[in-house]
């Protein structure tokens, strides 16, 4: 399904870690807040790949500097430019793909039967 809203590019780190080693950390923190990286939209588009390095280094240093709790180390970031076209980049910066995908984070959900929680995680 199309959605009416319209599209903003932005960014998702990859990392080593899938599914991450602790839900309980994704659903306190929040999946997004780890992964996604928003761009100025007021710079432009070459500008991304510089803005998506940044971003990384912020959450990295946010977090302890090497890894992102509960999904480990970054391996390469996607950004996402328009409904199913985007480009891998490697942490150095360099272009490894065009992609004719988009990445998303996905939703984490907790739901409760007879005292009992589950976390699960879709991708």
């Amino acid at each position: 399904m199309m959605s009416d809203e319209p599209f903003i590019p932005y960014a998702v780190i990859e990392t080593a870690n899938w599914p991450p080693t602790s839900l309980m950390t994704i659903w306190a923190i929040g999946a997004v807040n780890l992964k996604r990286i928003d761009f100025d939209l007021s710079q432009p588009e070459d500008t991304y790949i510089d803005q998506a390095l940044a971003g990384l280094q912020a959450k990295l240093d946010r977090y302890g500097g090497t890894e992102l709790p509960s999904f480990g180390r970054p391996v390469s970031i996607i950004i996402n430019l328009a409904p199913n076209r985007g480009i891998r980049i490697g942490l150095d910066g360099s272009t490894l793909a065009d992609l004719d995908w988009e990445m998303t984070i996905g939703t984490v959900s907790k739901s409760s039967n007879d005292r009992k929680v589950d976390l699960g995680v879709t991708k």
